[in-house]
């Protein structure tokens, strides 16, 4: 789960625009764009889907290595994926499959980033799954573990199945929290902040920040929520988050990069780097994604010990969604459509959904993945995976809106304004409020 750059807020803005008025609703055939082809294979048919998908590196080798697995057990069946940039915040993947749709020429099936789904849904260009969902053996909606579904519906429907699933928690290396005297990882913001200032030791090159924050609307969701702030008002017409319980989180936190117990990275890869900061030891706490915990564990090795824990809250924990779901959509043929639905029960079935996990560090989607005696066992020896699971039912959904990612996008900026450049918090939280009420219609 990661933001992209600003340079998209303006393409975010015109998503709406991009989508008015194109394409066609239902699930009538269409034979033109990138849609997969049905093709001859001796005297069968073989179904050819196009899947889009926006996660890179290790993750899109993962993909294409599940993707390979579905084709030889599905011999009537070929699924084409393809890596189309970044998927979130309104990244490359997100913007083509935007223009493709406008076009009329999308691939089947799609990652849609888990705020994006308002915008993708509103439009229309998304088939309803209620109906296959409802009737589905394998993706009923009480098979799914509780919240997961949060981010997958819109006005009551279902237009999204679970892809790839997370929750943001904070990674600590317990091996520096022995050596400086710290039992247990921070509750509270207040908490982290005496933390970090203890775990910050050395100068230079050899020199230990105590904490890495990552300067993201994702993890700022949860400090919204949990300092007792709400995004938006309940209409959805204003940006409420402009509160001083909010700027004393993020307030006490600048302190610590001004200090110098923080360190921040800056630039398009700056999660990327702030991961690697933990796997290297520059940093003894960071903010990130569950996803990236196999990635820390294959990269810190034996280095040091380390655990993940629940975000630091205040007055309540919330945490958002984070990932992507598979969206199909409308207007593609009607064996595409049922190759599709197969394609997507067969990744959120229990065994391949716990493959998906063990590869990646992504949660299970399914009660029965989780309940199985094997993934316990996995647990058991990986207890950095299971603090995900737990932090599920403190899951919150984020705001109804088609105008969200617009307002998150502005948070990013402000939140840059804050930590990378060191401006006024209150001045920052002002400004990201009254861009989002330009939008909002309030």
């Amino acid at each position: 789960m990661k933001a992209f750059p600003l340079k998209v807020v303006s393409a975010v803005v015109s998503l709406g625009i991009l989508l008015s008025g194109c394409g066609t609703s239902g699930n009538s055939a269409s034979t033109s764009g990138t849609a997969g082809k049905t093709a001859e294979s001796g005297s069968n048919k073989v179904v050819d889907i196009s899947l889009w998908y926006g996660i890179s590196g290790d993750l899109d080798k993962d993909v294409q290595k599940m993707v390979k697995k579905f084709n030889d057990a599905h011999p009537a069946i070929h699924v084409t994926a393809t890596y189309q940039g970044s998927y979130s915040g309104g990244g490359p993947e997100q913007q083509k499959l935007l223009a493709a749709l406008a076009a009329g020429n999308p691939p089947d099936l799609a990652q849609i980033e888990v705020n994006s789904m308002g915008v993708f849904a509103n439009s229309g260009k998304l088939m309803d799954l209620t109906d296959f969902m409802k009737n589905s053996s394998v993706d009923k909606p009480d098979n799914f573990l509780d919240g997961m579904l949060v981010s997958t519906q819109w006005n009551g429907k279902y237009y999204g199945v679970p892809l790839n699933r997370s929750v943001p928690v904070l990674y600590y290396n317990k091996t520096l929290f022995k050596k400086a005297g710290i039992q247990d990882p921070p509750k509270t913001w207040d908490e982290l902040a005496a933390d970090t200032k203890k775990l910050t030791s050395g100068s230079g090159d050899s020199k230990v920040y105590g904490y890495g924050p990552l300067v993201d609307w994702w993890p700022w969701e949860s400090m919204a929520w949990s300092s007792g702030s709400e995004i938006l008002s309940k209409d959805g017409k204003k940006a409420t988050f402009n509160t001083p319980e909010l700027n004393h989180v993020l307030t006490l936190q600048q302190n610590l990069v001004k200090s110098g117990d923080a360190l921040v990275e800056t630039g398009d890869n700056y999660w990327t780097l702030m991961t690697n900061d933990f796997i290297n030891g520059k940093v003894a706490m960071d903010l990130d994604s569950i996803g990236s915990a196999a990635q820390v564990q294959q990269g810190v090795g034996s280095k040091f010990e380390w655990g993940t824990a629940y975000l630091p809250s205040d007055k309540t924990l919330n945490v958002p969604p984070g990932g992507g779901d598979m969206a199909i959509m409308n207007g593609i043929p009607q064996d595409h459509v049922k190759a599709a639905e197969t394609f997507i029960e067969w990744w959120t079935s229990p065994k391949q959904t716990l493959e998906w996990s063990q590869l990646t560090g992504y949660l299970p989607v399914q009660k029965d993945a989780v309940q199985d005696q094997s993934y316990q066992n996995f647990l058991k020896k990986n207890p950095q995976f299971k603090t995900a699971i737990d932090e599920l039912q403190y899951q919150k959904a984020a705001p109804a809106s088609e105008h969200l990612l617009n307002v998150l996008q502005y948070m990013q900026q402000s939140l840059q304004g804050i930590f990378d450049q060191g401006k006024p918090v209150g001045d920052q939280l002002k400004k990201a409020v009254d861009q989002a009420n330009s939008i909002l219609g309030g």
